[in-house]
């Protein structure tokens, strides 16, 4: 199967004017894995938003050291390009040892929301204000550090397979200096859903995709979608005409996206 994230928002900064759409269209061919990110934004009139930038995300090392794919907030594409999205981490797939994966030890957050997904494995999560909890495959860690945060996360790993994304998203200015807040969305409160033919299934991580709203609302009105397409799918996302930030990471597989293949 092939598997992307789409990240969709509304730019808090003037962008330049580029090429805007009102439709993405996706597919693809089951292949070795690939570490590919794709980025578009801008206004305009066309049906199908085009492709701006296409590139192969970097490998670094984060927190104790563990490796990294770093699709947004390295060095491909600036801030004005991804706006509001700061930084997207894909950590994994990998397997550790019991006792191995150090996580990312205490560090703080200030006027941003920072995402946890864990899609694979578990990990622990603490911070300044007593939150405590354990994510499992398929749940979410949505932590709005506003005024000021510090936490600890991934510590207590039991060994075995892990893979997970680390979002940041830029807060307004009106809201940099909020009450921090930490939410946990359980793989069963994500709202799913697939074609007739079940060749493609989506996880609304966060935002509103027509009717259906994912239990987090975030104070930016993003889209947050993880897509598993079947060998050879094809689906068409409608993308609201406030939603000049496109980018799609596709981590497992290959395929089209607006008519540029990934390899």
């Amino acid at each position: 199967s092939n598997s992307l994230l789409l990240l969709l928002a509304p730019t808090l900064c003037s962008l330049p004017t580029g090429t805007t759409e009102d439709t993405c269209d996706m597919d693809g061919k089951a292949n070795a894995d690939t570490k590919k990110s794709l980025g578009s934004g801008g206004t305009g009139s066309s049906q199908l938003r085009s492709v701006v930038k296409k590139f192969q995300a970097a490998e670094m090392r984060e927190g104790a050291g563990f490796k990294i794919h770093r699709p947004i907030g390295g060095s491909e594409m600036t801030t004005a390009e991804t706006d509001p999205f700061l930084m997207l981490d894909e950590l994994g797939p990998t397997t550790y040892k019991k006792g191995e994966f150090e996580g990312a030890p205490w560090h703080p957050h200030r006027g941003q929301d920072t995402v946890m997904y864990i899609r694979e494995g578990q990990g622990d999560h603490q911070d300044s204000m007593g939150n405590k909890g354990r994510l499992y495959a398929g749940d979410c860690q949505w932590m709005t550090a506003g005024s000021g945060i510090i936490h600890d996360e991934g510590r207590n790993h039991p060994g075995g397979a892990l893979h997970g994304f680390q979002m940041w998203i830029n807060l307004p200015k009106t809201h940099k200096m909020m009450d921090p807040s930490y939410k946990t969305i359980r793989n069963k409160e994500k709202p799913k859903f697939s074609t007739p033919d079940g060749s493609v299934e989506a996880h609304i991580i966060a935002g509103k995709v027509g009717d259906v709203k994912a239990k987090i609302q975030p104070i930016v009105p993003i889209q947050y979608i993880e897509f598993v397409l079947k060998p050879n799918a094809t689906y068409t996302h409608k993308l609201p005409e406030e939603m000049e930030t496109c980018i799609v990471y596709i981590f497992e597989g290959e395929g089209a996206v607006a008519g540029w293949w990934l390899v």
